[in-house]
């Protein structure tokens, strides 16, 4: 049976504050392309890496200024491989920034028995987070963070507006994470903007929200 995801979203809550001095700070940016924010948000990832391949892909990405497609096409292809090994059925759309979007997932129970169905969804997750762990999951973190939120914006919500802004979706200074809030609770449907736009979706995704419009 199947049934649609709104997508992962994996950006904002990913993310740890790394504490570094402000001599190793200095250091640090001068050895990276990386802007500031962005520097300490990878630095954060990096510590928390559970695979050498993860280890690798982040200092690359510290040393070279950020994660290359080819690293995050490689960290999604490890995804998948151990997702399918699993036997889990997933179906993704590639956007035109290059992420991988979940949209379609399949588990093996009927919606109308929910405790079943439920028990099913819940297995699936913890398999995909499993599989997550050590490949896509603080790649994807990274990379959505280097093209969503350059800035290294704390606030994921600020993130999406800024991007909104620089899109030309809303006017700078006119719309505020208070009145983001309220309009997330209804899928943006009273927003300034089209939710369905695409490039209203990628502000939204890279920063962390996935909303339904069909």
């Amino acid at each position: 049976m199947a049934s649609t995801t709104t997508a992962r979203a994996l950006c904002g809550a990913l993310l740890l504050t790394l504490a570094l001095s402000a001599c190793s700070d200095r250091d640090a940016e001068a050895e990276s392309a990386l802007g500031p924010g962005l520097l300490r948000e990878f630095e954060s990832l990096r510590e928390r890496a559970a695979t050498d391949f993860e280890q690798e892909v982040l200092d690359r990405a510290i040393e070279d200024g950020g994660i290359t497609q080819e690293d995050y096409e490689e960290a999604f292809n490890r995804y998948t491989e151990c997702a399918d090994a699993a036997g889990l059925r997933e179906t993704y759309t590639k956007l035109p920034n290059g992420l991988y979007q979940l949209t379609e997932w399949e588990v093996d129970a009927d919606p109308r028995d929910q405790e079943a169905y439920e028990e099913a969804t819940n297995a699936h997750m913890e398999t995909s987070a499993d599989c997550a762990e050590g490949t896509i999951l603080l790649i994807e973190s990274a990379y959505s963070l280097q093209l969503g939120n350059p800035e290294g914006i704390e606030d994921p919500r600020q993130a999406a507006i800024q991007c909104l802004e620089d899109e030309g979706l809303v006017e700078p200074d006119s719309y505020t994470p208070d009145e983001f809030d309220e309009d997330l609770e209804d899928a943006f449907s009273g927003a300034p903007f089209d939710p369905s736009d695409e490039a209203t979706n990628l502000c939204l995704y890279m920063a962390g929200f996935a909303v339904s419009t069909g």
